[in-house]
């Protein structure tokens, strides 16, 4: 969402990057280095000179809920950079702060709200996310649904679950809390119904070990034949990823979660999306009209989705075609550019 926004063409402001990046890899997210140390020595360098050779005033910063460590990390940056800024703007990206920061000691908590408290403007993904704008105390709190470019303008899917089989779909990171363990376990239970449901899995796993017990479930249930493992996938695998299966389901429980962009990108490609109540995800999915709202970590309530659609095809289109156009009315990327500019110059939405 960051580079959406770096590359977007504004009328009334101009932006300048810092870059933060602190993790080479995937893996180094949440790690202390010495690496790490010496770059946020840097990015704070960065800011000052950004802040005075170009006369920037304002300071727009995704702050993040965690892990601990990046939060402490964004603590620091912003205890030496954000003084120098008229307005300060913080966009909760990783929801949660509100709930994460609270368990902090209350020495370490204290110094943390001192510093972060009181921003200009809070922005967040949704409604249903966590209060983190009106915890710090923003004085503005502006509520901007992400938005991403439309690659399927030609609306090219054909197929609704024409196939004898259906196919539904996962998409993210694979760390058990995006909910991908209760979707194998829901295809499963459809599957000993006598109807014929395949899985595709697409995304990396958060650790090797979380990897190996994943297969193994995957084993375990006498899925091999039916779930087919992506890994991560772009460009045209992605879309081909897309575009082959039924169903989209993302039963997230995550902490962090706030939007889940991933849906956005199945409505865009015409597909009913079963997902969670779960903070901003719940505000994409109009039940019974572009796909179903199940519970988190709720095995039957996925199942049921799943054997409604089987039995009933019809419906894979008609949600499918609601799915497009809520996308194109409320989530293409020119909204979202224009509510974010008027947010930041005119901090009024």
């Amino acid at each position: 969402m960051i580079k959406y926004m770096l590359d977007g063409d504004y009328p009334t402001m101009e932006l300048f990057h810092v870059r933060m990046c602190f993790s080479k890899e995937f893996s180094e997210r949440g790690k202390f280095s010495l690496y790490k140390i010496t770059h946020l020595l840097s990015i704070i360098y960065q800011i000052w000179k950004v802040r005075f050779s170009k006369h920037v005033d304002t300071l727009y910063y995704p702050l993040s809920s965690t892990p601990k460590v990046a939060l402490l990390r964004d603590v620091i940056i912003l205890c030496f950079t954000r003084f120098l800024f008229r307005t300060t703007i913080y966009h909760f990206h990783a929801s949660g702060i509100s709930e994460e920061l609270p368990k902090y000691n209350l020495f370490l908590r204290k110094i943390c709200y001192y510093i972060l408290k009181k921003p200009s403007v809070g922005i967040t993904s949704s409604a249903h996310n966590p209060k983190d704008a009106e915890y710090l105390q923003a004085k503005q709190v502006c509520v901007i649904p992400l938005g991403i470019p439309d690659e399927n303008k030609m609306e090219s899917r054909k197929h609704f679950g024409d196939n004898r089989y259906i196919t539904v779909m996962f998409m993210g990171l694979l760390n058990g809390t995006k909910g991908e363990g209760y979707l194998l376990d829901a295809v499963s239970k459809v599957n000993r119904t006598g109807r014929d449901v395949r899985c595709v899995i697409a995304g990396r796993f958060e650790s090797e070990e979380y990897e190996k017990s994943f297969m193994q479930k995957i084993k375990d249930n006498q899925l091999c034949e039916k779930v087919e493992y992506l890994g991560v996938v772009t460009g045209e695998r992605k879309k081909n990823a897309f575009m082959s299966s039924d169903i989209f389901c993302f039963p997230t429980f995550f902490s962090s979660e706030s939007f889940g962009i991933v849906l956005l990108e199945a409505m865009m490609y015409q597909m009913p999306v079963i997902a969670s109540r779960w903070r901003g995800v719940q505000s994409v999915v109009e039940e019974n009209q572009n796909g179903f709202l199940v519970d988190i970590k709720n095995v039957d309530q996925i199942a049921d989705c799943l054997i409604d659609l089987y039995d009933h095809r019809d419906k894979i289109r008609e949600m499918g075609c609601k799915s497009r156009s809520l996308f194109v009315e409320n989530y293409e990327l020119s909204k979202y550019l224009s509510n974010m500019e008027r947010a930041m110059t005119k901090n009024v939405l």
